[in-house]
């Protein structure tokens, strides 16, 4: 297996430390050097020496989270999930995919989403709301709105877009969906180790937002969001002309303008940063200036927020490879909750939500999750 010379360097840097390993929420849900960064680097090291792969190596590359804790508290600045993303797309050239990359490959590809639904079914969320809001589909407009695969998908997740489309329209903001034409954003097929099945994705989705002739783009999915942003251009060698926002911040301007305005809640909230939107893309005030901006909220911080904060166990695909680690790791997070003394926690990542809610649930913690869209809509209808 070939992998680059910064890849090599990155990977011989970090077998010989290990301060990260405190931040590693696998290694801190299983308290297994095998499950932290210096551990998966040993792994590999010793694969590629002795032209070797192992299960075990293997199992252990799609058991990291990818949240980029590690590179974040990394003295020497090795970028680690960077390293374990090439040594996936390395493991799938050289073995061949996982079951798990091949469902989700044949999915994307022949059916445009990651978990193989019906593509008519993204608009389903809609019924709901039909008659409430006029919502565009395929037209002109200002911003066009792409909720993610989750939201579109996932019934307990259709709140998340109900809400955001709801706040646009008492904000009177002019959008449009792509419905059928919005495809899966190619995240999980690049973290995945499936590069040029990504980039075939984002060129599609560019395609279709650009022949509306719209240049803005909005979602509430923060893994679409790092996508566009960041991997976008990096997979295409060129910008894509658009200008990607996330929801929070569109929202957070709209009611710093006074075009949403909150009712008071008389409640304690705590706020859990997604990796991908937080640590990795910076936006952590957006979501607090919301929060704050709600007459009466007691806003408390975790002890692990914003840079620090603990991943919620869906990231990099694990859910998908490993759920009882996953489940480990919210498990973890939701503890931590726990601790500031809040009865809502509130996210902006459909993920995270979904994630934290059945962990809570498992756990029998006594706490409510929310994403934000759906505490502001509630607060402004």
């Amino acid at each position: 297996m070939k992998i680059s010379e910064k890849a090599l360097k990155g990977i011989e840097t970090c077998v010989r430390c290990g301060y990260c390993q405190s931040y590693c929420p696998t290694y801190q849900a299983t308290r297994h050097e095998g499950y932290n960064a210096r551990g998966r680097m040993q792994l590999a090291k010793s694969a590629l020496a002795e032209d070797k792969i192992t299960e075990l190596f293997r199992q252990r590359m799609s058991q990291c989270l990818l949240c980029g804790s590690c590179s974040e508290h990394c003295p020497p600045g090795v970028h680690i999930p960077e390293i374990v993303e090439e040594l996936r797309c390395g493991l799938n050239d050289e073995c061949g995919l996982t079951t798990v990359g091949e469902r989700m490959q044949k999915n994307i590809a022949e059916i445009g989403n990651v978990n193989g639904d019906e593509q008519k079914n993204r608009l389903l969320w809609l019924g709901n709301i039909e008659g409430k809001f006029s919502v565009k589909i395929n037209e002109k407009a200002d911003y066009v709105y792409l909720p993610g695969c989750v939201s579109s998908l996932y019934p307990s997740s259709y709140a998340i877009a109900q809400s955001f489309v709801g706040l646009l329209s008492i904000a009177g903001v002019d959008f449009t969906l792509l419905g059928e034409n919005e495809l899966c954003c190619g995240y999980p097929l690049f973290i995945g180790g499936l590069e040029k099945d990504a980039k075939q994705v984002a060129r599609s989705n560019i395609a279709a937002v650009k022949a509306l002739g719209i240049k803005k783009l909005v979602t509430t999915c923060p893994s679409c969001y790092y996508m566009w942003n960041e991997h976008y251009p990096n997979l295409l060698e060129e910008q894509t002309g658009l200008e990607v926002i996330h929801g929070v911040e569109l929202l957070a301007d709209l009611c710093e303008k006074g075009k949403l305005k909150p009712r008071a809640l008389n409640e304690t909230v705590t706020y859990h940063d997604p990796c991908d939107l937080g640590r990795k893309s910076g936006v952590f005030e957006a979501p607090r200036q919301i929060i704050n901006s709600i007459p009466g909220i007691n806003f408390v911080e975790m002890t692990k927020n914003r840079r620090d904060a603990v991943c919620c166990g869906g990231g990099g695909n694990l859910e998908s490879n490993d759920a009882v680690l996953s489940g480990k790791v919210a498990a973890l997070r939701v503890s931590q909750v726990a601790e500031t003394g809040a009865t809502t926690i509130i996210s902006c990542c459909q993920q995270c939500r979904r994630t934290l809610q059945t962990s809570a649930r498992n756990t029998r913690t006594r706490i409510k999750v929310s994403d934000i869209t759906e505490l502001l809509f509630k607060l402004c209808e």
